[in-house]
């Protein structure tokens, strides 16, 4: 099996990131076969995600608790286009949540004040 981390910035509201992560997947034209949790991270949010038309199955997970999200490919579900989608896939969802930490941050940090 093969794990890849993606980079969550630490003050990165994650309160969207299940939003972010489906609405990258869809855009990318992937679709969810599954969507559930995994009994070894409680509360998590696992997906399955599928390419139509190809073999093979990407799985998502985001545990807050934690603040990770990774990706998994299970030996028996490799397909190449697994290994050409998830760099471009991690990369949108990474600058997602570097976005949302900007727009959060922005007003916090005074450079919105008026004089």
């Amino acid at each position: 099996m093969k794990e890849i981390e993606f980079r969550v910035p630490r003050e990165c509201d994650l309160t969207r990131a299940r939003r972010i992560i489906e609405q990258t997947c869809e855009r990318r034209g992937l679709q969810a076969a599954m969507k559930g949790s995994l009994a070894k991270y409680p509360g998590s949010t696992h997906w399955h995600y599928k390419k139509p038309r190809h073999s093979g199955t990407l799985e998502l997970t985001l545990y807050l608790p934690a603040r990770r999200i990774w990706a998994q490919v299970q030996k028996s579900r490799w397909a190449l286009w697994i290994d050409i989608e998830l760099p471009q896939l991690r990369h949108e969802i990474e600058a997602a949540l570097r976005a949302g930490r900007a727009r959060k941050a922005s007003p916090a940090d005074g450079q919105l004040e008026s004089s």
